[in-house]
């Protein structure tokens, strides 16, 4: 028995610094990016390190138990660093909404195995959008779901390509699309991702573009970094107020979010909002979970006034849908 007690001691000591080491190493993440990636598992660090501290208060003696809770105590003030701020800019209030001109929008990662077009049709009818915009937007989704969005959102474009390349935006406003090259009309081509870009007018004369777009996995790291930086790029070309909006598989911890977020002058107005996944494949099918990460982001820029944003109703998908509504100063 002692023996087995002594293992579980040692194990629960081992994972406690394991913790911490994890925590300290994602702080050095704008240095070696590699770090970076455990950034990631920030929301589950920073109860991780906090257990450790306890851990190594009650388990140790001595002057290993002072060295012991110093380094465990830095590893939970690395991930508090990075929590503690998102976690308060949550609770801020956001600006009253104007009487008129304010305009509802949805982004949903569909997810590509998600066959019940059904359920996200009631999601959208359910928040009275004006501008909904879709990633893994496959033939097989489109098949069904344009018929059922065509009547109400008249104004759409859609593009076709390779893996995280299947965008679309349905739109109850009139909008021009910005063919710029990086929304291909073929499923055969090679593009792993793409974008569209439109440019609306409200009715009160004031203009805005909206940009959706479906990033890469951030492994591996250089293929998600080229991405964010031709992404960069694209919003150096446009002028005014502007809306970003999509799955970025990338959550708000990350250092690679962060740089791209104030390398283009954005706010990234979804915090601390967690929307996937709400399903995962283990033991042989696909289950529901709770969702844990925050991958599906909505950045402003210019003069864009958000007065509302929420999760939507859940779908199919594993990704939970993002409703926000907002205005054009």
């Amino acid at each position: 028995m002692s023996l087995l007690f002594f293992l579980v001691r040692l194990g629960l000591l081992l994972g406690a610094l394991g913790a911490a080491t994890w925590s300290i190493l994602a702080l050095f993440g704008f240095a070696v990016p590699v770090f970076d990636l455990l950034n990631h598992a920030q929301i589950l660090l920073l109860p991780a390190t906090l257990i450790g501290l306890f851990l190594v208060t009650v388990l140790l003696r001595g002057n290993w138990r002072s060295a012991a809770m110093i380094y465990v105590f830095v590893g939970v003030a690395a991930s508090a660093n990075v929590m503690v701020p998102e976690f308060i800019a949550s609770t801020q209030a956001r600006p009253a909404a104007p009487a008129t001109g304010v305009v509802r929008m949805m982004t949903h990662n569909l997810f590509g195995m998600n066959y019940e077009m059904e359920k996200v049709t009631a999601a959208i009818f359910a928040e009275d959008l004006d501008i909904i915009v879709l990633q893994e937007y496959f033939g097989e989704q489109a098949s069904e779901l344009h018929p059922l969005l065509a009547a109400r959102y008249p104004y759409y474009a859609r593009c076709r390509g390779g893996k995280r390349a299947n965008l679309g935006l349905y739109s109850r406003i009139p909008f021009e699309q910005v063919e710029d090259g990086a929304c291909p009309d073929n499923a055969y081509v090679t593009e792993r991702t793409a974008h569209i870009l439109a440019k609306f007018h409200t009715p009160d004369g004031k203009s805005f573009s909206v940009v959706t777009t479906h990033m890469d996995w951030p492994i591996p790291m250089q293929r998600q970094q080229d991405q964010l930086g031709r992404l960069s790029a694209v919003l150096d070309t446009i002028e005014g107020p502007m809306i970003l909006a999509g799955d970025f598989n990338s959550t708000p911890w990350s250092y690679a979010l962060r740089n791209f977020v104030s390398r283009n002058g954005l706010v990234r107005e979804t915090v601390n909002l967690l929307t996937y996944p709400l399903s995962w494949f283990y033991l042989g099918a696909w289950r529901d979970t709770l969702p844990f990460l925050p991958l599906d982001h909505v950045m402003t820029r210019g003069g864009i006034v958000v007065h509302d944003l929420h999760a939507g109703r859940p779908t199919a998908s594993d990704h939970l849908p993002v409703v926000f509504s907002f205005s054009v100063e």
